[in-house]
């Protein structure tokens, strides 16, 4: 093993330790597989102790979103979400699936909301999901935000469409986040 691959090793070993998950990139089958597993196993290591799950990705399937929602809801531990970066596309429906109270937005983070596309999060794959199954997703998706951010599935549908851009404030103030953090303390925001 190189000593890149060494250190990338080490550094996911000590994230698992510290009960840390990071999707970075497009959520697809393989990132949604391995968050999947390491939610399952820090649940088997101790269902008492929070998880952390930071989300940097502006791409990805809704299947592999609802294959993480799910975990996140089904876990003992309560999961924090934390957008890093960009979050977009599907990974919005992973980061308001948060344990409520528990989410959060770095202050240079952005929530783009808008649909996944039909061929997002495929990881090569050649087959993508079929259009009416791909528009019921849609439509989940649209009832899951609407659940969490106590908007109207309308409001949420337009704003998927437009493609709405927020800033760390802003997902507060939507309901997407419950919190922006600043200078490594959480800054409290009313909403």
């Amino acid at each position: 093993m190189s000593a890149h691959g060494w250190a990338l090793n080490k550094l996911m070993s000590d994230m698992l330790d510290d009960r840390t998950i990071v999707i970075s990139g497009e959520l697809g089958r393989s990132a949604s597989t391995s968050v999947v597993s390491q939610l399952l196993l820090l649940n088997a290591t101790n269902p008492d102790e929070d998880i952390r799950l930071y989300i940097d990705s502006a791409a990805g399937s809704l299947s592999s979103a609802f294959a993480i929602c799910d975990m996140i809801n089904w876990v003992a531990p309560e999961v924090s979400t934390w957008a890093v970066g960009t979050v977009e596309s599907a990974a919005t429906l992973v980061l308001c699936a948060g344990a409520p109270g528990k989410r959060y937005a770095l202050p240079g983070s952005a929530v783009v909301l808008r649909e996944p596309g039909l061929d997002e999060g495929l990881d090569g794959e050649h087959l993508a999901a079929p259009a009416a199954l791909h528009r019921k997703w849609v439509h989940d998706m649209v009832r899951l935000l609407s659940e969490r951010t106590r908007r109207s599935p309308d409001v949420v549908a337009g704003d998927l469409r437009a493609h709405r851009r927020l800033s760390a404030p802003e997902a507060v103030a939507y309901g997407i986040v419950d919190q922006a953090a600043a200078g490594g303390k959480y800054a409290p925001q009313g909403n």
